[in-house]
């Protein structure tokens, strides 16, 4: 297995939403801090963003080269694809797929699933999992699981594996120590997230588990 690329989906056309990715955190962008949290994972791995093509998008691409952070473009409603063709291009395996609107996904929760998915037999490992807190999901998947989805004719990276369990050897793992915090939302979807989210970091700072503890408290 060669080294794992975290890939960091992002667009600005949220229908509930739009622009969420670009808008400012605290003392970063919602992309910042998701680009910052990856960073900080243990294991070494490059880190880029999967840019969607549609025009509206130039603005995250302008972002990343204002940053200095690496992305790429795909096509807008073949997500499956852009987190394949840049594997392809990185020669990377596996996948470690991150979504641009979660802000406090936890860089121990990025090497945990790693980890795990290391030591295990599976083709495809998620902590998303009942009693996981909302925005803090991290998936590992082979490059060969995408390959065979793109056969199929599929565009989604995670979708089948998610309903097909047993069929994909999929693994979901959670943590205990979210456990607590497993009915708190940490993703930005809606306006009502966002400025919970606002309030959060300026309360108690940007460390992930103070935001859940907060959140749950509220």
């Amino acid at each position: 297995m060669s080294s794992p690329t975290v890939q960091i989906q992002a667009r600005l056309g949220s229908t509930r939403l739009p622009g969420k990715v670009l808008f400012s955190l605290g003392s970063r962008r919602v992309l910042g801090w998701v680009y910052e949290r990856s960073n900080r994972a243990e294991k070494p791995m490059d880190i880029l963003l999967t840019v969607g093509d549609r025009p509206e998008n130039e603005a995250i691409r302008e972002w990343c080269k204002r940053n200095d952070i690496p992305f790429d473009t795909g096509p807008e409603d073949n997500l499956l694809e852009r987190h394949l063709q840049v594997a392809i291009a990185m020669g990377s395996n596996p996948v470690v797929r991150v979504t641009g609107d979660c802000p406090f996904v936890p860089s121990s929760e990025i090497d945990r699933v790693i980890r795990e998915h290391e030591q295990n037999d599976a083709r495809y490992t998620t902590n998303l999992a009942d009693g996981m807190p909302v925005g803090t999901a991290v998936d590992v998947i082979d490059r060969a699981v995408l390959e065979e989805l793109r056969e199929s004719g599929d565009s989604h990276p995670v979708r089948r594996l998610r309903e097909n369990p047993a069929e994909w050897d999929v693994v979901v793992t959670s943590n205990d120590k979210w456990t607590a915090f497993g009915d708190v939302h940490m993703a930005v979807d809606t306006p009502a997230d966002y400025w919970t989210l606002c309030d959060a970091i300026q309360a108690v700072g940007d460390d992930p588990v103070a935001v859940a503890k907060w959140v749950a408290e509220r």
